[in-house]
């Protein structure tokens, strides 16, 4: 059997990105079973772009902390832009740019795996037809992308006949049933097309419970103060607008928040705000009493998946996208556009360290699902690889 898997991604992290850094566990996790894993990453060529090529190599090793070896290439393509007039000449672009690594590298994948659908895993269809072999698609996209009139998803299957192109996969991963049905509803896929929904796992050798007065100490945190924590980009979207106001008015709270973007949180008792390597990640948890994140729209949010591996109860939406990983065990559910029902439940569980112990436990419960490994073996398992 060839056990050589080709991932097709935009972007892998580096020393100095988290690009994906999620999906890189997924594939240390299969490399660590014995697979051959080779990623291309087409990074977009510019006249900026094209003279620091040197800057980020064509190919490089990455190890896994097993040992594992996993080879990365990152060829140039020409991407103009997502518009109607222009994105075939870009899908056209970056699927040459991953043949031409197959054939200059005598790749020879037995199943090739592209993450999200535009651009990775519609190149993973079309590079599956030339090769002749299995291609499936990781739909992970935040859900809002999958609504109906989203661009460039809607310009996409309007002008460029992406039904047609993700019906040649041989099956798509889901990282929610609310993404599954998104697909089925929208046209992206008929009903024909096999799917399997795994949600997102972390590393569970990174992402434990740790000892919460250590880590308070070893990050210069008050050790009786009650900390609220938000992972995330500093966007509406992620609601770390709404999360500040409700923390205005919520006296004896004090908070950190990991991450960056155009907005900036602005409440009193604030103890860090800024980002954080992923590998400090779980200690900034650990040192937390409730994780917080009022977002819109996910896939299968990743930094809920580390907050209940790091034995937190959590606050975020009542919508869909939450229900595989998020019950009344948990967590609080909430109408994340309502900041009055943001601070009523956070200032419940900072009054209430039953209901509070209770959702921990239940969230350590949920935690042994959502295995990065356990993750692996079911997908490799559906597709039958």
């Amino acid at each position: 059997m060839n056990k050589e898997i080709c991932f097709i991604l935009d972007s892998y992290p580096t020393e100095t990105t988290n690009g994906c850094v999620f999906a890189r566990h997924l594939i240390c996790a299969i490399a660590d079973m014995g697979y051959s894993c080779t990623v291309i990453s087409p990074r977009i060529a510019g006249v900026d772009g094209l003279r620091r090529r040197d800057r980020i190599p064509y190919e490089v090793e990455d190890r896994t902390q097993k040992g594992s070896v996993i080879r990365i290439f990152r060829p140039h393509y020409i991407h103009l832009t997502s518009r109607k007039q222009t994105m075939g000449f870009s899908m056209d672009n970056h699927f040459w740019a991953v043949m031409n690594v197959i054939h200059r590298e005598k790749l020879q994948p037995g199943l090739v795996y592209g993450h999200f659908i535009y651009q990775c895993g519609l190149t993973a269809a079309r590079v599956g037809e030339k090769l002749g072999i299995p291609s499936y698609c990781a739909c992970g996209e935040n859900s809002l992308r999958l609504e109906k009139g989203s661009r460039p998803y809607a310009t996409g299957m309007a002008h460029h006949r992406w039904q047609e192109i993700l019906c040649k996969l041989s099956g798509i991963v889901c990282v929610s049933a609310n993404n599954e049905r998104l697909l089925r509803a929208n046209g992206f896929i008929g009903t024909d097309m096999p799917t399997g929904v795994f949600p997102n796992g972390v590393d569970e050798t990174k992402f434990r419970i740790l000892d919460k007065a250590a880590c308070r100490r070893e990050l210069g945190l008050p050790e009786e103060a009650f900390i609220v924590a938000y992972t995330g980009t500093f966007s509406s979207n992620k609601g770390v607008d709404r999360l500040s106001a409700a923390l205005k008015d919520c006296e004896n709270v004090y908070s950190i928040f990991m991450g960056q973007g155009p907005l900036e949180p602005d409440c009193d008792r604030i103890l860090f705000k800024g980002r954080v390597p992923n590998d400090q990640v779980a200690k900034y948890l650990n040192a937390a009493d409730v994780f917080v994140l009022p977002t819109r729209g996910e896939g299968c949010c990743n930094a809920i998946v580390e907050a209940l591996s790091c034995g937190l109860p959590v606050i975020s939406s009542d919508l869909p996208f939450n229900d595989d990983i998020l019950g009344k065990n948990n967590s609080i559910r909430v109408d994340v556009e309502d900041v009055d029902a943001l601070r009523e439940s956070i200032l419940q569980l900072y009054s209430d360290s039953r209901l509070r112990d209770s959702l921990a436990q239940g969230a350590r419960e949920s935690s042994r699902t959502l295995s990065i490994r356990v993750r692996a073996e079911k997908i490799l398992h559906f597709m039958e690889f």
